[in-house]
């Protein structure tokens, strides 16, 4: 769990980057050295979990065109094969008495605020272009990176236990997408959930010795 450099570069994957950003991104130097950090880090199952197309995906990442065009093809809202990694669309809305308690698909969710709120309070400011979805996967893993970084572990392993738990959710969105790079980004959130399945056991370890 302690390896912000995996959540990083994660969160840079669901982003369209520019063309000298993304080129720097899967650069043999940085992404090898990606691939080995997940390698440290996973549960032992992660292998498993993955589907030998994912493998394949996740060592050989998109050219920079392939990677803008599943961008603007899914991660912008509003299209037909939108799947936009927003934590407030893969959770229900709880505020007592209003209208759509209970649905599901909408911005600005409890989560949202949360994270809005969580921001603020680390003296951050949501970045120019994420002000409607504060909950964007790309920010929930830079704020999980930012905890590791400055050595709060502990409160970065119950950032990620309250955040991610929309992310199998999200892997059936992505599945169901027809798109042959999918694999890619399906690999990537299959690390994330392997990510916090250890975060899940280091807890229960935690409150066993407790």
């Amino acid at each position: 769990m302690n390896t912000p450099a995996v959540f990083s570069v994660a969160s840079k994957c669901f982003v369209d980057l520019g063309e000298q950003d993304y080129e720097e991104l899967v650069s043999p130097e940085v992404w090898n050295a990606f691939l080995a950090e997940i390698a440290q880090a996973e549960s032992g199952v992660l292998a498993e979990r993955l589907a030998a197309r994912e493998l394949v995906a996740l060592e050989n990442p998109p050219s920079f065109e392939e990677h803008g065009r599943f961008c603007r093809r899914h991660f912008t809202g509003g299209l037909p094969e939108s799947a936009m990694p927003v934590e407030s669309l893969y959770r229900p809305w709880r505020e007592s008495g209003a209208a759509n308690t209970g649905q599901r698909g909408m911005y600005r969710s409890e989560s949202a605020l949360y994270m809005e709120s969580l921001i603020a309070r680390l003296g951050m400011t949501v970045p120019q272009g994420y002000e409607a979805w504060p909950d964007h996967l790309a920010l929930e893993l830079d704020l999980l990176a930012v905890l590791l970084r400055s050595g709060c572990a502990q409160d970065a392993r119950s950032f990620a236990l309250e955040r991610f738990g929309w992310l199998a959710d999200y892997r059936q969105k992505l599945l169901r997408l027809d798109d042959p790079q999918k694999d890619f980004y399906l690999a990537l959130v299959d690390v994330l959930i392997d990510a916090v399945e250890v975060a899940k056991g280091s807890d229960a370890a935690c409150g066993a010795e407790q």
